[in-house]
């Protein structure tokens, strides 16, 4: 066990013999020299180096292979027909100015640089509608080796055009590129390829969307134009439907119920007119809502919009019709009803059994007193002397073999009087059955279409 005064004296002996590796800064003098060979190599490459000037010695295309990653799907704006994403391009060539023997400098193999301060291809994405500007940031750095191989990785929210057909919305798929190209240089300047063994965006970091799916992508070398070459990344979308059935298609259905009850409810109830314009206001307000999310244009037209116009013209006719019934029914007594409609509404009150159901008075003798009472269905109630007056009278059957099956009654039979009342109400219960025909076919063609015809 070394005493202290030993300990004492190694810690000199080691700070008198680290004396000749380090200088007074703390830097080891091997760290020094390298760091003075790589000032002298940046020295050395950029002294008149020129980030202007394409680097090739031999006057041949600088050749710049691209790769694409997709980070996410920030936002598709169907209105406006813009892609929102993010991206980080990847790209390599050869800098023919930037090579170095690595033995002569420190074996440095590698260094980072400012991007702003070498030459960069001028590579832009062609479909963006912001304005053209050079890909990445200034604080963005690029990675060069001994050979000039330049490793550039700019990251970007970038904005590109995406045309939105909007038949089958909400059950779409969309598909949208994203073109990268030349922006000045020339195919005999820039050659831009795609990196070897890519066929589309790389999706290592890819944070999925809730709005959309991502179904496939594709890349595709594009013909070249005004001599320039370009590469296109092709996304295929589909949408997320959930948020859409529970907030649109599902009260769509639900009102498309209430509006045929406009002719369910009586005449007699006020109410006729106000169910009928409330529920015309909601397909307004729902349609209004889909127009919101919808290109201004007229090259296609979405199911779902057309869908919503005839439910609100069926509504629309309601409410007229609806009006037409409460005129019909408020009709003065003194004005008679032909014999042409009351044999009309005759034959229709007997089809949709809103006679009253029971045989001529002159028939059969009526089995209540003047005085009788009705139920709360609307149903004779016999009084109580007309129940003491029937006891003891009644004599059980026996051996009854066949029971008699309900009398029908022909039209003859049906003994009403036709007014306008009457009238009023065959019309309701006819515009009732029509409307709920007409919306039940209307919601059977254009639902199953907007999610089957997409697919």
């Amino acid at each position: 066990m070394l005493n202290l005064y030993e300990r004492q004296f190694l810690i000199v002996i080691a700070l008198v013999l680290n004396q000749g590796f380090w200088d007074g800064t703390g830097v080891s003098l091997v760290e020094a020299a390298k760091q003075s060979q790589l000032y002298q190599l940046m020295d050395d490459l950029f002294g008149s180096y020129k980030p202007e000037v394409r680097p090739t010695t031999a006057g041949e295309a600088t050749y710049v292979f691209i790769s694409m990653y997709l980070l996410s799907i920030q936002d598709l704006n169907e209105k406006s027909q813009v892609l929102e994403t993010s991206i980080i391009v990847e790209a390599f060539w050869v800098d023919d100015y930037l090579s170095w023997n690595a033995a002569s400098y420190g074996n440095a193999t590698y260094f980072n640089y400012p991007q702003k301060k070498i030459w960069l291809p001028d590579v832009v994405v062609e479909n963006s509608v912001e304005s053209q500007r050079q890909l990445g940031y200034d604080m963005n750095m690029v990675t060069i080796v001994t050979s000039g191989l330049v490793h550039w990785k700019p990251s970007q929210v970038i904005k590109t055009s995406c045309d939105i057909d909007v038949t089958y919305y909400p059950f779409d798929t969309q598909v949208c590129n994203i073109i990268v190209s030349t922006w000045m240089s020339t195919k005999n300047d820039i050659d831009i390829d795609p990196s070897s063994g890519n066929d589309g965006m790389i999706l290592d970091r890819y944070s999925a969307s809730g709005t959309w799916e991502l179904l496939s992508n594709q890349l595709e070398i594009l013909p070249n134009e005004n001599d320039l070459t370009r590469i296109q990344f092709k996304l295929r979308l589909k949408r997320l439907r959930t948020f859409y059935v529970l907030n649109i298609i599902l009260p769509v259905l639900f009102l498309s119920f209430t509006a045929s009850m406009v002719f369910y409810l009586p005449a007699d109830a006020g109410e006729k007119i106000g169910m009928g314009i409330t529920v015309l206001l909601a397909y307004a307000v729902y349609l209004t809502i889909i127009a919101d999310n919808m290109p201004q244009t007229s090259l296609q037209v979405s199911y779902l919009a057309v869908y919503l116009t005839l439910l609100l013209g069926l509504t629309a006719m309601g409410v007229v019709l609806s009006v037409i019934v409460l005129h019909v029914h408020h009709k003065p007594d003194d004005c008679k009803v032909s014999r042409q409609t009351e044999a009309i509404v005759r034959k229709l009150r007997l089809v949709l059994g809103l006679y009253n159901q029971g045989p001529k008075e002159d028939e059969q003798p009526s089995t209540t007193e003047p005085n009788a009472s009705k139920d709360e269905n609307c149903r004779p109630k016999l009084s109580n002397t007309f129940l003491k007056r029937l006891k003891g009278t009644v004599t059980p059957l026996e051996n009854v073999q066949t029971v008699s099956p309900p009398p029908t009654y022909s039209e003859s039979e049906v003994n009403e009087e036709i007014t306008w009342p009457k009238i009023a109400e065959t019309l309701d219960r006819v515009m009732f059955i029509l409307t709920s025909a007409l919306i039940v076919i209307t919601t059977a063609v254009f639902l199953p279409l907007l999610a089957i015809g997409s697919k």
